[in-house]
């Protein structure tokens, strides 16, 4: 720049005050030339929707059962086949009774001779009392007698519970299913030899898993159980009717189960590995066609029609202050409304609280405006 005397300072200045000027005129310019950003809008619309959530799941049994022995023996039968429908009281196993049931005869003696002594108790105890009466024997004598019938009775007592353990045993060696269910193969042969509580067999003879009715168990966020139960406080403190559900189930194949499920219960405690609670319905399976560990999907909708105010879920934002929408006015400018969402149904958005029906809403191009800018919009097409 060339060099600039003291007595040309205020024409400079002047100069650049105007050059100044000029350049902040001309972006004003260029800011009023340049063209209104097109989006893409939608109306926010009031219309009947069935709330359907998917969640994976994973089949499980309501009932399992490890079958072992109670008494010892050697397997003289198997009925065992594997994979098998078993009806409740099957025979599956028969152990070696011919210990057992000679100790039963020896408990059913024990039994007769504490009777025939009870009975000898008796007879002293009647015949010392008719002497008391007539005061020729002691009342200590009648005290003796006495002491000696109730212990009588009391073995007899004894030898009769030993009957009926004896006889238990005999009929535990009869292993039999149960409920009803699917076993497993069996883990002995005909000629082992088992026992209860033996470290050496540490498998069960074999396994049965009940499978009607059966469980379908899904795994739900933490945040989506929390949402859940709020909002369900809310509506039953609003004195609102829950919503009733349709269970489904979605086979690996992409069919559709043909019977429908009821909700059974909530996990009684979060997994916190998988930040996530167990929900757990119930579904008949009379043919067996649902299997524990089968992977499928727990489908749910709701039986009737909730009136609700849906935008779709791209015109839907997230930031610190929480969800919120950019809409359009009728002179196009832009204005930011923070909403409280609801269920997602489809490809749309509930909206709870925050924005009115017949709202006009930015679907494309939400995050390139800013609250204030002046748009020019076109529908969006589905």
């Amino acid at each position: 720049m060339p060099f600039v005397s003291l007595r040309q300072v205020p024409a400079f200045i002047l100069a650049s005050s105007f050059l100044v000027v000029q350049l902040g005129d001309f972006a004003a310019y260029a800011q009023d030339a340049k063209p209104a950003m097109t989006v893409l809008v939608q109306t926010a619309e009031r219309r009947e929707i069935h709330p359907e959530f998917n969640h994976p799941a994973v089949i499980e049994a309501e009932q399992k059962a490890t079958i072992r022995p109670v008494v010892t023996g050697q397997v003289i039968a198997s009925y065992v086949t594997p994979g098998a429908i078993v009806k409740k009281g099957d025979l599956l196993f028969e152990l070696d009774d011919r210990d057992l049931r000679f100790a039963l005869a020896g408990a059913q003696a024990a039994v007769a001779l504490a009777k025939a002594n009870a009975g000898e108790a008796q007879l002293e105890y009647n015949r010392k009392r008719t002497l008391v009466s007539r005061q020729t024997a002691s009342q200590s004598e009648l005290d003796v007698a006495t002491a000696q019938l109730d212990a009588a009775k009391a073995q007899v007592q004894s030898a009769e519970a030993a009957v009926d353990r004896a006889t238990k045993a005999v009929a535990d060696t009869k292993i039999v299913a149960p409920f009803e269910g699917r076993i497993s193969a069996a883990n002995v042969s005909v000629g082992d030899y088992v026992m209860p509580n033996n470290p050496a067999q540490p498998l069960p003879l074999a396994e049965i898993v009940g499978l009607d009715p059966i469980f379908a168990t899904g795994f739900v966020s933490q945040q989506a159980y929390d949402v859940f139960v709020q909002r369900r406080n809310k509506m039953r403190d609003a004195g609102t009717e829950i919503p009733k559900l349709v269970l489904n189930l979605i086979m690996p194949s992409g069919q559709i189960y043909p019977q429908t499920g009821s909700f059974v219960s909530w996990d009684f405690q979060a997994a916190a590995t998988r930040g996530s609670i167990a929900a757990r319905a119930e579904f008949p399976n009379p043919d067996g066609v649902l299997l524990p560990g089968m992977n499928v999907t727990l489908r749910g909708n709701t039986v009737e029609g909730i009136d609700a105010v849906t935008i779709p879920q791209r015109a839907v934002g997230q930031d610190q202050q929480g969800h919120y929408v950019m809409t359009v006015d009728a002179e196009g400018k832009v204005a930011r409304q923070n909403v409280e969402v609801g269920i997602r149904d489809g490809a749309d958005w509930t909206i709870i609280d925050g924005l009115e029906e017949k709202a006009t809403v930015i679907v494309e191009g939400l995050q390139k405006v800013r609250e204030g800018d002046i748009v020019k919009t076109e529908p969006f097409q589905k």
